[in-house]
């Protein structure tokens, strides 16, 4: 038997598997309301990367890497280096550095969880709704203290960040069944979203509905279940609508968007590029190390690809680059699988465009897709043993 086509016969008790599953979702939902407990939120990160270590173990005794958790690790173990090495010159910030961690990390732990048959289209229901009711509380949490801000003097800024999480469990729709929770659940998304304010989260949601729609379409379904998915569409496609338009703010940076203002993002990108161009040659392929960007222009790029050009050099580019491009070819093996196809193509959609406009990679919230990275992959593993990729 070879090693990356490990049979899962000698796992017929999956008791230890959903131990980890149950103990990955806790961390991931109790981020959400950190707030709600008297402990600092970095518990929960530190919580979700121990077990993405325990995982990643797991994974290495048991099965052969997927080329995308190989391109992930590379892209980690350079940040961790440079992390350590930063401090020979700089006091790099350690908050940053955590969240690499646990926005990428747990690929290899939903792997395996996935591959020994823990995930089931029930657990990740459940999952999807219990992220949508914390998810309300991590967002109204940041609603609040913007309101305290704007209260206490301080300069009125409403787009509200943490709607992301609104963004990056649209995936896990893909696996739901039962089309009145993909109805309600796709609602609140929708709303949260635009009610948010935040440009870049209305443009990246908007590739994955179009997919899920295109898939629900494409399955074997009577005419009358097309007809009321089509109509569906439409009335969520309305409902964003009329909510955007009875946001005067929203409407009003639309407008500006249009107008080309970019919130200081030209200014930030010139400096960056600025820095990187007029920098010594050893600078331009290996940068200035962890948190290059704020000690030399005082301020995060807001552009993942621009963050580690001037940190990494050209070196991390190229890092970064082959993450990418092996999640492409992942995405391209499971057209035969609309499912897979579909809710991979979405995190790889969602991850890409916030990559050129935020944060992808330092936002610990990167988490969730790399739990459904780690999840088609493990399915994609079962799907090539014969197994059920998804059962009830």
């Amino acid at each position: 038997m070879s090693h990356n086509n490990h049979s899962l016969e000698h796992y017929k008790t999956p008791t230890k598997y959903l131990i980890l599953r149950n103990f990955a979702f806790f961390c991931m939902l109790g981020f959400l309301v950190y707030h709600w407990f008297p402990f600092p939120p970095i518990v929960w990160r530190l919580g979700l990367v121990c077990l993405s270590f325990i995982g990643i173990l797991i994974h290495l005794t048991k099965f052969k890497l997927t080329a995308v958790e190989r391109s992930m690790l590379l892209f980690v173990a350079l940040n961790v280096i440079y992390f350590l090495f930063s401090f020979t010159w700089q006091t790099p910030e350690s908050t940053n550095f955590g969240n690499v961690l646990c926005s990428m990390l747990p690929i290899p732990l939903f792997f395996v969880i996935t591959a020994n048959g823990a995930i089931t289209r029930r657990s990740l229901t459940i999952f999807l709704i219990l992220s949508c009711i914390a998810g309300y509380f991590y967002f109204t949490h940041a609603e609040s203290v913007l309101i305290e801000k704007t209260l206490s003097g301080e300069p009125g800024y409403f787009t509200i960040n943490n709607s992301t999480i609104f963004l990056v469990i649209i995936p896990l729709l893909f696996f739901v069944r039962n089309k009145w929770i993909t109805i309600g659940v796709s609602v609140i998304i929708i709303f949260f979203i635009i009610y948010g304010a935040k440009r870049g989260n209305i443009i990246s949601a908007a590739l994955p509905f179009y997919l899920l729609a295109r898939m629900s379409i494409k399955s074997k379904q009577s005419f009358f279940s097309e007809v009321f998915i089509v109509m569906t569409v439409l009335a969520i496609s309305y409902f964003a609508y009329y909510t955007m338009m009875n946001s005067d703010y929203l409407v009003s940076r639309i407008a500006k968007t249009i107008e080309g203002d970019t919130s200081g993002r030209d200014a930030i990108y010139a400096a960056a590029m600025n820095t990187w161009f007029n920098a010594e040659s050893i600078n331009v392929f290996f940068g200035f190390g962890t948190d290059g960007t704020t000690n030399l222009i005082g301020i995060r790029a807001h552009n993942d690809w621009l963050e580690i050009l001037i940190d990494f050099g050209v070196l991390g580019i190229i890092s970064y680059l082959i993450f990418f491009i092996c999640m492409v070819r992942a995405v391209r093996r499971n057209r035969q699988n609309p499912q897979l196809f579909y809710a991979l193509l979405a995190v790889f959609f969602i991850w890409f465009s916030k990559s050129l406009y935020s944060m992808g990679f330092t936002n610990n919230i990167f988490s969730f897709l790399s739990m459904e990275i780690g999840i088609v992959l493990g399915l994609e593993y079962r799907d090539k043993q014969g197994l059920s990729i998804l059962s009830d």
